[in-house]
């Protein structure tokens, strides 16, 4: 099972990495299109998230609650930003309810993925 954790750990890492290749690739073959904006807004949310990490390495009962409700912020934020600068209008409560659901699937995937594969020394 160690390997297969190592493997994924592996492959997540690359996939980080690679997105920092690809991405200035894609910008200089085709330029800022529509689909390269949306990947670079979620390049810079994702940097910000990883950012948030920060907060569990404090010594505080509400750490984890603060680092959910700090990334909820950030995947909002962006979302309705995103939303204005596309379309020159926010409707927050459709917006905020397609993100809710989808947030939570993600976060804990995200989770179960950090707390039983993200560290290969264990």
């Amino acid at each position: 099972m160690k390997n297969v954790n190592i493997a994924l750990h592996n492959i997540f890492i690359a996939v980080g990495f690679g997105t920092m290749v690809y991405v200035p690739m894609l910008l200089i073959d085709k330029g800022l299109n529509d689909t390269m904006q949306s990947v670079l807004t979620w390049v810079f949310a994702s940097a910000l998230y990883g950012l948030s990490f920060e907060l569990l390495k404090i010594k505080s009962k509400i750490k984890y609650p603060l680092h959910i409700a700090v990334c909820f912020t950030i995947t909002i934020a962006t979302r309705l930003i995103y939303s204005y600068v596309e379309n020159g209008k926010i409707n927050v409560l459709k917006t905020v309810a397609i993100t809710i659901p989808i947030f939570v699937v993600v976060y804990i995937a995200l989770f179960l993925f950090m707390k039983y594969i993200g560290s290969v020394n264990k």
